[in-house]
């Protein structure tokens, strides 16, 4: 590159020393920020760009089990030894295996230095080694390295209200998202500024982690040991639904919107842990959109969601604030139902929930609904247990919307309102005291952490504080119908709204919270425990059937060998005598070591059974043996004549010829 510059320049009567003097030092400055792994970039106008990590998650997570496996084998882990891993384990070629590890060490999650071979045929020799970096030498600057929306590295802009990163094209897609000059605020942080306000808002926001909780046991907690090396190293901001549990239980939640915002922050966390296609992502995104569903419901109307979780005597009848249109609406395959008027749709289409037994919901077209002045009689003909049922229902729900306010409510909703007042008037001057911050640059990292780990507003008495903590924790606050998740529009109900049930939850007296408080510990425990064992039972019975797998892998690999064993063993012969293995063949399955054990085993019984064929006598000597044998006694017979006629005088011829043809008979049958 400075060549080039150098012989462009060279025309125009620069010196080339004084070009690559100052080329020199433009490349080892970028190189130098580079290697920190900040690049700040910055757009005419307001744009800052920078860099905080170039490696992709997926990539830089399989290096670093790369690195501990190579380690775990004694060994030193060059780029040799990564490149085969990756390309065994992950099909990843070398040239991007070797880009990934330098973005990987650019990024600090990896550190390269120079080792001596201790063994092999590099023994003695230097060669360039990685390792995994400590906790302590990952930078921490107040925000995260990868994009809240899509999850990836690379340039990105951050929140000066929250810890977030964006790219710029996921930053510009959202319509929420905004930017004043050089400074960024999130679709999460703007999102904020939409609050419903109260001391019933943990109490709600509470049924709404317990729905979740229930769905959702994997997402109690995240990080278990086998994925900390992950998940220290790419998880910023930790967040799961126990630790959203304390937070309202304590609280500390302003508006729904902060809610939604850790929900979204445990979705970012699980891809980051465990990549886009593991099961626990789509188990987030399935947690997501139930957490926007119900939050959508308590915008809609949040005294429908609380009376549907706390589920009190007669609660679709209670009226809310304010009240729901009575009709009759019409659904497809019934009569005419009495019901409420939830929302109607951009279609002209009614979102109502019938009165009867199971309070359900469904959209309406307009043509099947009628008021509900209208004449009865004249809306449907059967009168079933069902419609009868709903119609007194209706006849309730009329009854207390008739009803005046006595002089105590009045008083209790009149203090409300002014309690209500004076937390709309303190949350003002904390987004004031924001906006002061936000002009000051050099106070901007403490805004962030002030705007995540506010406390509750509320002003209210502590008894009333603790009738909210405790509503929170009772089982029938947990047991929710299916009618009361049914997805509903966002637009917010009046602030008037919210002064019924507080005036209630104060009306108790000390001792009936006290034994409320000793209940809901006991409940608490024993919730507690349930859940310890539950989460025991699942560990063991993982456990067990992962033993059981290794079990079987282990007993079908003896079996294999077992079997090729036996198959070689089969196929060599073995010694009949003494069990050795034979090198001598005999008969058909008769086989010997030695000669020693041969000639053994042959004295002892094996020359009766021995099989192996032997080779026949001649036919021709055969018949010459008999003719000497003929021969042989009649000359016998002469012999014997001659003794008894010429007397003793012949006696020692016929002895000396007898014993020649004795000898000669004895070499002919030797």
């Amino acid at each position: 590159m400075t060549d080039i510059v150098v012989s462009r320049v060279s025309d125009v009567g620069v010196s080339y020393v004084v070009v690559s003097e100052v080329l020199d030092v433009v490349v080892s400055e970028v190189s130098d920020i580079m290697v920190n792994g900040v690049t700040d970039v910055r757009a005419p106008g307001w744009t800052t760009m920078v860099w905080r990590r170039q490696a992709t998650v997926v990539q830089a997570r399989q290096l670093l089990n790369a690195i501990a496996y190579i380690k775990q084998q004694k060994q030193i882990p060059n780029l040799e030894r990564i490149t085969r891993y990756m390309q065994r384990e992950h099909k990843v070629p070398p040239s991007e295996t070797h880009k990934q590890l330098q973005n990987a060490v650019k990024d600090n999650l990896i550190i390269s230095y120079t080792a001596i071979g201790n063994k092999g045929s590099k023994t003695g020799m230097e060669q360039k080694g990685y390792k995994i970096s400590d906790e302590s030498e990952l930078v921490d600057d107040g925000h995260d390295w990868y994009c809240f929306k899509c999850h990836g590295p690379g340039d990105v802009i951050s929140c000066n209200k929250c810890w977030r990163v964006f790219h710029l094209s996921c930053f510009e897609e959202e319509e929420e998202s905004y930017t004043n000059g050089h400074k960024h605020i999130c679709y999460i942080c703007k999102a904020g500024h939409n609050r419903i306000r109260g001391n019933m808002l943990n109490t709600l926001l509470g049924y709404t982690v317990q729905r979740l909780k229930e769905k959702t046991r994997e997402l109690h907690r995240i990080g278990h040991r086998d994925e900390e090396l992950n998940f220290k190293r790419f998880v910023y901001k930790p967040m799961d639904l126990n630790t959203m549990e304390q937070i309202v239980q304590t609280q500390k939640y302003r508006c729904v919107e902060e809610l939604v915002a850790d929900a979204h922050n445990i979705v970012h966390n699980v891809y980051l842990v465990y990549g886009e296609e593991h099961g626990m992502t789509e188990l987030a995104r399935i947690m997501i959109r139930d957490c926007k569903y119900d939050i959508d419901e308590i915008c809609q109307c949040w005294n429908c969601y609380y009376m549907s979780n706390s589920k009190p005597a007669n609660w679709f009848c209670k009226p809310c604030k304010p009240p729901h249109e009575l009709v009759y609406a019409k659904l497809k395959g019934f009569s005419y139902w009495p019901a409420k008027v939830i929302r109607v749709t951009e279609d002209s289409k009614h979102d109502v929930r019938f009165f009867g037994g199971y309070h359900q919901r469904a959209l309406i077209p307009q043509e099947y609904i009628k008021p509900i002045s209208v004449n009865i009689k004249t809306v449907t003909s059967k009168r079933t247990q069902g419609f009868i049922k709903a119609c007194e229902e209706l006849k309730l729900h009329r009854q207390l919307l008739e009803e005046q306010v006595d002089e105590s409510s009045n008083n209790g909703d009149s203090e409300m309102e002014n309690n209500m007042e004076e937390d709309d008037e303190e949350e003002e001057d904390e987004e004031e005291d924001d906006d002061d911050d936000d002009d000051d640059e050099d106070e901007e990292a403490d805004d962030d952490t002030e705007t995540r780990e506010v406390t509750s507003t509320s002003v209210a008495p502590p008894k009333n504080t603790s009738k909210l903590k405790t509503k929170i924790l009772t089982p029938e606050n947990v047991n929710v119908v299916s009618s009361s998740v049914d997805k509903i529009s966002t637009s917010p109900a009046p602030r008037s709204s919210k002064v019924a049930y507080k005036h209630t939850a104060s009306q108790a007296t000390p001792s009936t919270l006290q034994k409320e408080f000793e209940i809901d510990k006991q409940q608490a425990v024993a919730r507690a425990v349930t859940n310890m064992q539950r989460e025991i039972d699942r560990v063991r019975r993982q456990t067990t059937e992962k033993i059981k797998e290794q079990y079987m892998e282990e007993m079908k690999k003896l079996s294999k060998k077992h079997k090729e064993y036996i198959s070689y063993v089969k196929k060599k012969q073995w010694c009949f005598f003494c069990g050795e293995e034979a090198m001598y063949h005999c008969c058909w399955n008769t086989a010997y070591c030695s000669k020693t054990c041969q000639k053994d085993h042959w004295q002892k019984e094996h020359k009766n059974d021995c099989r192996r064929p032997r080779p026949k006598p001649n036919t021709t000597q055969q018949q010459e043996q008999q003719q000497m044998d003929s021969d042989s006694d009649s000359s016998d017979g002469n012999n014997g004549n001659r003794t008894h006629g010429h007397g003793s005088s012949n006696f020692s011829l016929s002895g000396s010829s007898g014993s020649r043809d004795g000898s000669c008979k004895s070499v002919l049958y030797y």
